[in-house]
């Protein structure tokens, strides 16, 4: 169910049938190279998952493994919580407060104000690691201290006015899951009921900055009543999940490429070095449907760059990475399931933003590096010193 043929396939498959219904305003029309774009690119990912994956058989996990991969994810996240905790306090100490907080004293500041540029990427890339393993540790062996250390940690993007990563909390918990239970009934039935609980969040935490919802006066007449009888986050979603589309199927035509990689590569400077160069915070060249929708899907940089052509190649590139990492996390190696956890939410979150070339998401990526090197150092460590004390207790004594 996990696997990214699947999950691209179904992303960029559903959010084509939910714009086919064309429920608000700022929906353009279909155009054939926009489709083509899409549909090479689902056929890039079966073709990079059948060299990578398919037929190749799952390794067994010996208990001792499994055991020795348990108490290296417990370490890896009580790091990771020590360093993400102490770094969040020194935050809000020097924000002298929270979003929610500033809402409720009419502080005046905007959930966009908060965070040191930069150094709160890599607090975010942390907390996102952290509840990784978590999910991880839990779906091992299942506790009730993890459940409410999750619990726990999920207040936080809540504290932070944070849906972003609120939802990147609950699709790299999905992907853990994924990878490590099998689907039935019972949980199909549990995460039907959780995604309907994100979408009253997503729009209960975003009302929290309206009146209203602001997305309403896109509703076409036919579909009022409709979200009208739906709790908003409904029409948040619908809004957030096509208007991306629009915007690449508004452009793709009539877009002169820079022929540069200025645009697909400019989240990879950090956000301290954008503010203090005084660049623009844009980093495509599209022009909106809407101006109050700018989401324009992970290939609205590509496009920017080198056209449809080219932004079929980094598409291809991206999902190249993420066949990899799932190739690496179905063996059952916890830096593995990590690694493809951020590799699920940038093909969720594909239809939305380019979020590869984003560096708390690579950030992440390096983490789960340093967790397998560090294992690994530790075994070409450990595993000397210890046959050699097998040994001398194997080896006949004189007395």
């Amino acid at each position: 169910m996990g696997n990214p043929v699947v999950i691209f396939g179904s992303v960029w498959g559903g959010v084509l049938l939910l714009y086919s219904l064309g429920a608000t305003s700022n929906l353009v029309p279909f155009n054939v190279l926009g489709l083509s774009l899409v549909l090479l690119n689902m056929l890039s990912m079966g073709l990079f998952y059948l060299l990578m994956v398919a037929g190749r058989p799952i390794p067994r996990i010996s208990p001792t493994q499994a055991l020795d991969y348990r108490q290296a994810a417990k370490t890896y996240a009580k790091i990771l919580f020590v360093l993400w905790f102490l770094g969040t306090c020194f935050e809000i100490y020097v924000q002298r407060g929270f979003p929610l907080y500033w809402n409720w004293v009419g502080d005046g500041r905007l959930y966009t104000d908060f965070g040191i540029p930069s150094f709160h990427g890599i607090m975010n890339a942390m907390y996102l690691q952290l509840v990784t393993a978590l999910a991880y540790l839990y779906f091992v062996r299942p506790r009730r201290l993890i459940i409410f250390m999750l619990l726990l940690l999920a207040c936080w993007p809540v504290l932070m006015l944070g849906r972003g990563i609120l939802l990147s909390v609950v699709v790299q918990i999905t992907a853990v899951f994924f990878l490590m239970r099998r689907l039935n009934l019972k949980v199909t039935f549990i995460l039907l009921f959780s995604a309907l609980a994100a979408v009253f969040l997503f729009g209960y935490v975003g009302d929290l900055r309206q009146v209203v919802n602001p997305f309403f006066y896109l509703v076409e007449p036919a579909y009022v009543d409709f979200f009208s009888a739906l709790p908003s986050g409904f029409l948040w979603f619908y809004v957030y999940m096509t208007s991306g589309m629009s915007n690449m199927f508004f452009n793709i035509e009539t877009l002169q490429p820079a022929y540069s990689f200025g645009y697909s590569l400019y989240n990879l400077l950090p956000s301290a070095i954008k503010l203090w160069l005084g660049f623009d915070q844009r980093n495509d060249l599209f022009v909106f449907v809407d101006n109050n929708l700018n989401a324009a899907t992970f290939y609205s940089g590509y496009i920017s760059d080198f056209g449809a052509v080219g932004a079929f190649f980094l598409a291809a590139f991206v999902q190249f990475c993420c066949c990899l990492a799932y190739a690496v996390a179905r063996k059952g190696r916890p830096w593995g399931i990590f690694a493809y956890a951020v590799a699920f939410q940038i093909l969720i979150f594909s239809i939305f933003y380019d979020m590869f070339f984003l560096l708390p998401i690579l950030l992440q990526f390096i983490l789960a590096i340093l967790f397998f090197s560090a294992c690994r150092l530790k075994r070409l460590l450990i595993t000397p010193a210890a046959k050699q004390l097998a040994e001398r207790a194997d080896s006949p004594r004189t007395y």
